[in-house]
């Protein structure tokens, strides 16, 4: 099963879930960094618009080939209700992510709102086949069953990925 995890983290929340879940299945990491390098408040002052906008920020690495992959998870925390400006960035920058299996994931101190769904709808209009979304709040982050749930639904998708070839 060949899986790489993408994902933004401001935080470091993202990232502790995306590092959690690839320790056991062994996939590869890639964290995306914002160019726009806000600080605490202008994620919230500048970020958060941008997000609820759907704009998209420059990020590093500027293009992510996914062709080696069987599954791409994207996680990304929660702005305004929406992926940030850096994950929207992302959908654009994928290579090869047409025909794979992909699931999603997000971070927030709440309710995602519509997070998932505009991140899961991104993909497939990308031809990717959204195969789940997991929403974990930071008091899941803290429970490693939930985390662990996300990484059964990631090794459930890989397996199927494995008995179709």
């Amino acid at each position: 099963m060949s899986v790489c995890i993408i994902y933004h983290s401001e935080t470091g929340t993202t990232r502790a879930v995306a590092e959690q879940v690839a320790t056991p299945i062994g996939a590869d990491l890639i964290e995306v960094t914002d160019l726009a390098g806000y600080s605490k408040v202008g994620m919230y002052l500048k970020g958060a618009p941008r997000a609820a906008q759907g704009k998209k920020n420059e990020i590093e690495p500027a293009v992510i080939d996914v062709t080696g992959y069987g599954t791409v998870v994207i996680g990304t925390p929660v702005w305004a209700g929406n992926p940030t400006p850096a994950i929207n960035a992302v959908i654009n920058a994928l290579v090869g992510i047409e025909g794979k299996d992909a699931v999603v994931f997000c971070t927030s101190r709440g309710a995602p709102r519509g997070t998932l769904e505009r991140l899961e709808k991104m993909l497939a209009d990308r031809g990717a086949d959204v195969r789940g979304a997991v929403p974990l709040t930071a008091g899941d982050v803290k429970k490693l069953e939930a985390v662990d749930a996300l990484a059964d639904l990631v090794r459930a998708v890989g397996r199927k990925e494995e008995t179709a070839v």
